[in-house]
This record gives C-alpha cells, sequence and structure tokens, in this order.
C-alpha cells in the first residue's frame, strides 16, 4: 500500500514587509512640505462669495490693523512698507514685483479694523504701478453673518 505524502505548508515571512512599509511612511512625512504659518495675524472681512484664490503665481500685499504693510512675491521675496511710505514707494516695490513675475495676480489681505486710508493709498499705488485690477481675500460668511438676505415682501 502507497503512503500519502504529507503535504509542507508554505509560510511567507512578513516582518521584510512591515519594515518597507514603515520606512516609506517616514520618508512621506520627511519629505512632506506643509504650508509655512503666516507672519502677520490678519482678521480677514466676511463676504458670501465662494471664489478661490489661486496658490501659485501671487503678489500677496498684506495689511494688518496698526497697520503694517508686507509686500510678498515670488513666494522667498517679501518687502515692509511703512504707512508712510505706501504713496511713494509702494508703486515701486509693486512695478518691481510685476517684472519679477509678469503672469502674477494681484490679492489684498487687509484686516477689517486696518484704516481705510491706506487702502486708498494703495489702490492709488495700484494704478501708478499699471495694476488697477486685484483680488481682495475675504473669509466665507457663516450663516449667521451680516449678509443675509432679507424676506421677500408680505411673508413672515
Amino acid at each position: 500500500m502507497l503512503k500519502k505524502k504529507r503535504r509542507i505548508g508554505i509560510s511567507i515571512d512578513m516582518t521584510p514587509m512591515v519594515d518597507v512599509a514603515f520606512l516609506l511612511l517616514i520618508f512621506f512625512m520627511c519629505t512632506t512640505q506643509f504650508k509655512p504659518p503666516e507672519k502677520d495675524k490678519i482678521a480677514l472681512p466676511e463676504s458670501n462669495s465662494e471664489a478661490k484664490a489661486p496658490e501659485s503665481d501671487i503678489i500677496v500685499l498684506s495689511v494688518t490693523k496698526t497697520p503694517s504693510i508686507r509686500l510678498i512675491y515670488r513666494e522667498e521675496k517679501q518687502q515692509e512698507i511703512p504707512p508712510e511710505a505706501v504713496k511713494t514707494d509702494l508703486a515701486q516695490w509693486l512695478k518691481a514685483a510685476r517684472s519679477a513675475n509678469p503672469s502674477a495676480r494681484m490679492i489684498v489681505k487687509m484686516d477689517k479694523e486696518a484704516p481705510y486710508g491706506i487702502m486708498a493709498d494703495m489702490m492709488g499705488a495700484l494704478q501708478d504701478a499699471k495694476a488697477p485690477r486685484f483680488n481682495v481675500q475675504t473669509d466665507l460668511a457663516t450663516s449667521g453673518g451680516l449678509f443675509k438676505k432679507a424676506p421677500a415682501p408680505g411673508t413672515p
């Protein structure tokens, strides 16, 4: 009578696969670049617009409530401009920023408690720099915000 041969079980060692998974996890954690925190704390005004601002090719003019003006372009170049020099120097800095990247879009981030006179001076400097079109960055208004639609007349 013939004896049946015992089948030999095959086992796969999973230890190297776990090691490779952890090495990949560590690699991606170390190489991921996060958006750096903003230097200026700006409380943006609210609006109902849901338009998204571009994330690249932008020139940002940020104004804090103190007020201080910071011009950021090419993501690494920054220029601090004192409020009293906005009328005289901002147009020159904007021309330099636009010559570094002519296709960049202009974004103004202005604190809602900043004085309006700074914005008026900035708009004059933007016109002098041949950049009359710009976007104003805002936060999306909540449902209980200032911009609620009024009910139609005659409805409760």
